[in-house]
């Protein structure tokens, strides 16, 4: 009896041991609650990929150089040498009107035998001037004072050269009496004598070189030089010609119509042709001259071809109430295919590439300064280990790094809570 008691006592006392034990691992484990909070790590790795930095807008193709051209004076259309779509090379003569024919022949005399001589005489004419008005204010201030003057003006003199020159010249003109209206008056014609004798050489040098010495706008000096101007500007005031190469995009006039100065037709480059689009404000960190663009034509949809940027322009502008950055962009002088202005076209600016290189998710990084990133890589039993990186190029998927991990480093992309 005493036996069957004692073995039923050591049978409770384990029981209870066991329920208690039971017990203390049921009451230390977590809830399912709290099971379900602990939030869970994301994790990534470290990767070898291509990453390439985009913009993209959209824009037309549009000519190099282009320009409205109208006669500078109005008169009767006589002559019109193109037509709407003609070809045309620099110089070309387009377009007459019929006080041209006067006008190019007084231009054409002054390169004659006879514009040569009468320019020569000018020349003469202008140092004999020269010659009286030195002698004027010779004799105003006295040879000795004249030839100390002289010496002071000389350009290669010492500077005690030059002291000597002003004492010596101040001492003599000191000994005379001079009206000091008289000596002003023949100082200033001196000096347009000057002038006019300059101006005379520089006539005669361009009659002498040819109308082709005459094909722009020059400084008219005086009179010999204002009058080749005044010849070169009724020409060109009635007659048109072409200022590059190029085509003809427009034409208003017809022959034996009176125009006026505004345009009567518009020259276009058709070989050397542009891009021009436009990008978001917010793209403006990835484009700069020199970046390469990708370019996809609505005519030509399977055939992209590569350009550069060559302009960017300093100031937004708003299109449709949208303010863009106005890019312009050059495509190559061989496509393939025909390009017209006017085209639309896709635009996709280069803004960075990096083939090849190492790639985390951009949610792996974090900014420790500006500039300055780490990331986390994940150790043993999910250990998280702080590691500095250099990041490079950077969208809105992925960075590059440049140092600091390896392929196949497992690095934390934040954690993300469970319910």
């Amino acid at each position: 009896m005493q036996k069957t008691k004692r073995t039923k006592t050591i049978f409770i006392t384990l029981f209870v041991a066991l329920a208690a034990i039971a017990a203390i691992i049921f009451f230390a484990r977590p809830t399912a609650s709290e099971a379900a909070e602990a939030p869970a790590l994301q994790t990534a790795k470290v990767r070898v990929g291509d990453l390439v930095v985009t913009a993209n807008g959209a824009g037309a193709v549009v000519p190099s150089a282009e320009i409205d051209l109208g006669f500078r004076s109005p008169g009767v259309l006589t002559e019109l040498n193109v037509k709407l779509g003609d070809s045309v090379k620099t110089s070309q003569v387009l377009a007459r009107l019929e006080e041209n024919i006067q006008a190019e022949t007084d231009f054409q005399a002054l390169f004659t035998s006879q514009g040569i001589a009468e320019a020569e005489l000018a020349l003469v004419n202008a140092q004999d001037a020269l010659v009286l008005a030195e002698n004027h204010v010779m004799y105003l201030t006295g040879l000795d004072a004249w030839y100390w003057e002289q010496e002071l003006a000389k350009p290669d003199a010492t500077q005690a050269e030059k002291d000597l020159a002003q004492t010596k010249m101040d001492y003599f003109l000191s000994l005379i009496y001079i009206d000091a209206s008289d000596m002003a008056l023949a100082r200033a014609e001196l000096e347009s004598a000057r002038v006019n004798l300059l101006d005379a050489q520089a006539a005669l040098n361009i009659v002498k070189a040819g109308p082709d010495a005459l094909n722009a706008p020059i400084a008219a000096l005086g009179t010999e030089m204002a009058k080749l101007e005044q010849a070169r500007l009724l020409v060109e005031s009635t007659r048109l010609t072409a200022p590059f190469d190029g085509a003809v995009t427009s034409l208003n006039a017809v022959a034996g119509q009176t125009v006026g100065t505004t345009p009567i037709m518009t020259i276009a480059t058709t070989e050397k042709l542009l891009v021009r689009f436009y990008l978001d404000e917010t793209d403006l960190d990835k484009v700069a001259v020199g970046n390469r663009v990708t370019f996809t034509f609505d005519a030509y949809q399977n055939q992209p071809v590569d350009g550069e940027v060559v302009i960017v322009e300093p100031t937004l502008q708003v299109v449709d109430g949208t303010p863009v950055i106005i890019v312009w962009a050059s495509l190559p002088t061989e496509t393939g295919f025909n390009l017209i202005s006017g085209m639309t076209v896709d635009a996709e600016v280069i803004a960075g590439e990096s083939l090849k290189t190492l790639i985390v998710p951009v949610q792996a990084l974090r900014e420790l300064a500006p500039g300055s990133y780490a990331i986390f890589l994940v150790g043993e039993n999910e250990q998280l280990v702080m590691t500095p990186v250099t990041v490079g190029l950077r969208d809105f998927a992925n960075a590059e790094i440049l140092s600091g991990v390896k392929v196949g480093d497992v690095v934390s992309t934040g954690t993300v809570e469970t319910k």
